[in-house]
């Protein structure tokens, strides 16, 4: 193993924590860790939520992880001993307009059709109709490799004929809550072949299969960062502490390391925040390819309310679920409101309605907030998905290297990815395998000869569907001129 090296780390969300731990418990390396905020963790922001003398440890930021796509995170909560519970995982649409709002849930056939009208709307047939081609034909995308998959969302649904009811009331509402990206930004920019790998990897895109099993961090993801934090020696945690500039001597090969207190000096840096901060931190002395790069990635900010106004949930409580996405027209933010009674299991009789709402359409009653907080988040267009093929070229060059969520998907399982890959490059031996927790483009998916014949009727469905409604147009239309 390679001698002992001064790191410093730059940022202590989870990709932060996660490169902190694998340093300093699986190397020979002195790890220091800069943090600009008063508290550690970023996203990993648990907080109490408090009724009468009664108090439940609620997740803001990063709430839940399942059991099939978060390995490398798993691995690491099971290593340092920290447990997971069971948590559940639903979805649901409310679109408010001048005629009334209308409401749907994902989690039973009966909830699907909570509003009885829609069992008579052709519009409701045809999103159920296109739920069902889009998760059978949408994985053919997966079969390109990445350089011939530069489409869109809102062009890929255009050009194979998907309904705008389908695009509004479902596929955009998940992708803009999947993401917290604003439904406008969704629509016109989301790279399809990454939302569509993202939708196969979780299991999304099975009409009739079981879900993943999901779960949230007993007590709050705060437990991991007090396990990792417990033997860290306080001297090497500066807590507000604002780094200015990161700056690399070409001739020492040593980075240094700029804050309004002092400057020191590191071996190597490992830059764990967005894009936008690594590249201010650089900039002074930033190369051309890697100003080219980090410039491709943008970031969004939105607002969580913890609250208790069930006002920001959907009007029929048959529709309630754990996700539930919020809209009345506005195409420039996303509103979703996490049911933590669900996410969580924090008892309704005992704490009532314990809600997150992420960009609230309206405040909610003042009496009702605990706690209002601010994130950024990765914001993915044709331009970020592609400077991710470029970060190796960058990484680990001038004693600087970068890790975070947006490196990949944008989820805690990839901001633990990206650490650990950069740290066993800095010689880190960790317990555990480090699993490829991205599928890649161009691998081939097995398709049965019922998924093929399934595939067939669905085709001849949509022939059929194409010609009933031109034929309605065109009724329409005689109607119209009489």
């Amino acid at each position: 193993m390679q001698d002992g090296k001064r790191i410093a780390i730059i940022g202590s969300g989870a990709a932060g924590m996660a490169a902190l731990w694998a340093l300093h418990k699986h190397s020979p390396h002195q790890v220091h860790l800069y943090e600009a905020a008063p508290r550690l963790g970023g996203h990993i922001n648990t907080v109490e939520f408090k009724r009468e003398s009664d108090a439940v440890n609620v997740d803001t930021g990063f709430i839940v992880l399942n059991n099939s796509t978060y390995p490398n995170f798993l691995n690491f909560l099971n290593t340092i001993n920290v447990p997971t519970t069971p948590s559940e995982m639903s979805f649901s649409v409310s679109r408010y307009s001048e005629s009334g709002p209308f409401e749907w849930a994902g989690s039973s056939l009966r909830n699907l059709f909570a509003q009885g009208r829609n069992l008579f709307s052709p519009n409701m047939w045809r999103m159920v109709f296109d739920m069902v081609r889009f998760n059978h034909f949408a994985p053919d995308l997966l079969r390109l490799p990445d350089e011939d998959n530069t489409i869109s969302i809102g062009e890929y649904l255009e050009k194979e004929g998907y309904s705008a009811f389908f695009r509004d009331n479902y596929l955009i509402p998940l992708t803009a809550s999947t993401w917290s990206t604003s439904p406008e930004k969704c629509d016109l920019q989301f790279p399809a072949v990454t939302l569509i790998r993202f939708l196969y990897n979780h299991n999304l895109l099975n009409t009739l299969g079981r879900g993943l099993e999901w779960l949230s961090v007993v007590n709050g993801a705060k437990s991991y960062v007090e396990a990792v934090m417990a033997d860290f020696p306080n001297e090497q945690v500066f807590l507000n502490r604002p780094v200015v500039s990161v700056t690399n001597d070409p001739a020492s090969g040593m980075v240094s390391v700029t804050t309004a207190e002092d400057i020191a000096t590191y071996d190597h840096v490992i830059i764990a925040t967005p894009a936008p901060q690594a590249l201010s931190l650089i900039s002074t002395s930033a190369t051309a390819t890697e100003k080219s790069i980090l410039s491709a990635f943008e970031t969004t900010t939105n607002t969580a309310v913890l609250h208790s106004d069930e006002s920001l949930l959907p009007q029929n409580k048959r529709v309630w679920s754990t996700w539930n996405y919020l809209s009345n027209g506005s195409a420039d933010q996303v509103c979703v409101t996490y049911n933590m009674n669900r996410a969580v299991g924090a008892s309704h009789a005992k704490y009532g309605s314990v809600l997150v709402t992420m960009n609230p359409m309206f405040m909610p009653d003042e009496r009702t907030i605990q706690g209002v907080y601010e994130y950024e988040h990765p914001l993915f267009t044709p331009a970020a998905v592609k400077a991710q093929t470029m970060l190796p070229h960058i990484q680990g060059t001038r004693g600087i290297s970068y890790a975070g969520a947006w490196t990949m998907y944008g989820f805690h399982e990839d901001a633990f990815t990206s650490a650990f890959g950069v740290v066993k490059d800095l010689g880190a031996n960790l317990p555990f395998p480090v699993a490829n927790s991205r599928l890649k483009g161009g691998f081939v998916l097995e398709v049965t000869w019922l998924e093929y014949v399934f595939k067939l009727i669905l085709q001849g469905m949509q022939c059929l569907v194409v010609i009933l409604m031109g034929n309605a147009l065109r009724q329409g239309g005689k109607q119209k001129a009489r």
